[in-house]
């Protein structure tokens, strides 16, 4: 143990590195422990129950995040405590008020729900105007520095940083538009103004209208940072821009040569099409459910909520807790984002990742990959996956997570007569064969932290196999970074015992 950050500890481990861990993840025992640690949770609980918290607290943030989904979120949480559930609108469209009334009529909890963009999380929270902070992205280093000046720490990686669910950005245009996917150069030339006419991707002589938020939008922010911004170009200036997400579908719908993006959670629910990304190494994109709880389309991103250490209202926090829970799932999906249950995919379904890695990879190798596909043709992976940093392996706290859910599975008995497969794939950058033994490594350290978590029967019944394929079935191309992290990754598999298929 290198030592105690907040609610984290800092561990070196000899594969995985310098791991970050919840402190509830963690049982310290023997001499290595922090001096006064128990002594110093326990004046912070102390501090905690001494506050006199009422009824009331706030919820501020994204308008991605709060306008549907923590609405219903609070409306599961309601029915789950046995409480009466109200939303009050106010004169501002930004502003509601949710009240829970217990089964008495005693006021449970008079939410202040704030929705002016992620933006507004962090001051909020450091006004103490706000229990829960709510964004459509991670937070950044300046809001780091808008929380310090209150004292409040970097809350990344801590027990205060929650993921709510999963939700990718979508290019949406007309639905008549025959235009089904665009590479991130196609989208850089339209938004740019380089490109102004759809007769030049195959879509008809209608001239383009880009649509986009403004500056302040978290969807932008995801959109020009991964896609416009590291082609070296910027958003033109004559775009359209909109404040409410369905004033943006709704005049792309109402425009033939319209162009916009929103969240998934609205452009599912819309007569909109519904673009691919065409990644630049040929790999295709495509915003299905799957792609984005495994974190591997274009413009997927996680959905936060944040709390200050030390002075979390009891029911915020009874709330965040809930929403982890399986009964919570119903709701992120009712509310059209992707929620954590689990759905499992073929390896013949991956289609073009199977293809680009044989036809594009420079380090192909024939024999390593006639074994990935004797091991797992007849296989089911499942969708959830665990990421690591370049030549290291860093678990955040949705990766603990991770492994606690498909630990607490396994006891259950949920994959009882299968055999389960950890396998891990890395980068391109470097030496195949490192990159090989370096995600076998990882493979091979999640196993073990998966075996802590099990009974002996079950690991041995599990059988929780390591291996690897390095640089193979790349989820991205390698020549940027984001992609090259979506690539680093350990991914779960499942199949029969004895299944092994021999290719003759």
């Amino acid at each position: 143990m290198l030592s105690v950050d907040g609610d984290t500890f800092v561990v070196e481990t000899q594969d995985l590195g310098t791991v970050r861990v919840q402190r509830d993840s963690v049982i310290c025992l023997g001499a290595v422990c922090p001096e006064g640690s128990a002594s110093a949770d326990a004046s912070e609980t102390t501090e905690v129950e001494n506050i006199d918290f009422g009824p009331e607290f706030g919820i501020y943030g994204s308008r991605t995040v709060g306008t549907t989904l923590i609405p219903n979120l609070l409306r599961g949480y309601a029915q789950s405590v046995g409480a009466s559930y109200e939303i009050l609108p106010t004169d501002d469209p930004a502003e509601r008020i949710v009240r829970l009334v217990n089964a008495d009529g005693t006021l449970r909890a008079e939410i202040d729900l704030q929705t002016r963009g992620s933006g507004s999380a962090f001051p909020a929270l450091a006004d103490r105007v706000a229990a829960i902070g709510v964004a459509d992205r991670r937070m950044k280093d300046s809001d780091v520095v808008k929380i310090a000046a209150a004292g409040i720490p970097d809350l990344r990686d801590t027990a205060n940083e929650t993921v709510l669910g999963v939700d990718g950005i979508i290019m949406i245009t007309h639905p008549e538009n025959p235009v089904r996917n665009l590479s991130a150069e196609d989208i850089v030339r339209i938004w740019s103004g380089e490109a102004t006419n759809w007769i030049e991707f195959g879509g008809g002589d209608f001239p383009i209208t880009v649509n986009s938020f403004g500056e302040s939008s978290g969807d932008r922010a995801v959109m020009m940072d991964a896609l416009v911004r590291p082609n070296g170009r910027d958003e033109k200036a004559d775009v359209t821009r909109w404040s409410a997400y369905q004033d943006m579908v709704d005049a792309v719908i109402a425009d033939r040569g319209g162009i916009g993006f929103v969240g998934r959670w609205l452009a599912r629910t819309n007569d909109v099409n519904l673009l691919e990304i065409h990644e630049e190494c040929g790999l295709l994109s495509p915003p299905t459910d799957f792609r984005m709880k495994i974190e591997g389309y274009a413009l997927s991103r996680r959905l936060y909520a944040y709390t200050t250490p030390g002075r979390v209202h009891p029911e915020a926090q009874a709330f965040l807790d809930w929403t982890l829970t399986s009964d919570a799932q119903l709701y992120i999906k009712e509310s059209h984002f992707i929620d954590r249950e689990l759905e499992r995919m073929r390896l013949e379904d991956m289609g073009m990742m199977l293809f680009h890695t044989a036809a594009v990879e420079p380090d192909f190798d024939g024999r390593q990959y006639s074994n990935m596909i004797q091991e797992l043709r007849d296989a089911d992976r499942l969708s959830v996956s665990f990421r690591f940093n370049t030549g290291s392996s860093v678990l955040d706290v949705e990766s603990i997570r991770n492994i606690e859910e498909l630990a607490a599975r396994m006891e259950a008995g949920e994959f009882a007569g299968l055999e389960v497969m950890l396998v891990g794939f890395a980068d391109s950058i470097g030496n195949r064969h490192r990159n090989t033994d370096l995600a076998l490594a990882r493979a091979s350290a999640v196993r073990e932290i998966l075996a802590t978590a099990l009974d002996v029967e079950t690991t041995q019944q599990l059988g929780l196999q390591p291996l690897s394929y390095g640089e193979l079935l790349p989820l991205s191309c390698n020549d940027s970074k984001i992609g090259r992290a979506r690539n680093r990754r350990v991914e779960v598999w499942l199949r029969l015992p004895n299944s092994r298929s021999t290719l003759r």
